[in-house]
């Protein structure tokens, strides 16, 4: 996990299902992130989506273009109401 001027990113890349869907709503559900969060994952999350919306978050498909990334999905969530 590491925080930029856009906000928090948590890499999860390499991890096997559902680790990156857990880590994300851990996240989220523990207060660590408290409007938006950038993931990092190898494949679009797509089973995500819909835990984010019943938790209050929208999601966005983002360019990965972070040197490493290519390739990978980004997606950005935000807490509705940010």
């Amino acid at each position: 996990m590491w925080r930029t001027a856009e906000g928090i990113h948590l890499d999860l890349r390499g991890l096997s299902p559902p680790e990156p869907m857990d880590t994300v709503l851990r996240a989220i559900e523990s207060g660590e992130v408290d409007t938006l969060l950038v993931g990092h994952f190898d494949s679009e999350p797509i089973f995500l989506y819909p835990e984010l919306e019943e938790r209050g978050w929208s999601h966005e498909v983002i360019d990965s273009q972070c040197g490493d990334c290519e390739g990978g999905f980004m997606v950005r969530m935000v807490r509705w109401g940010a």
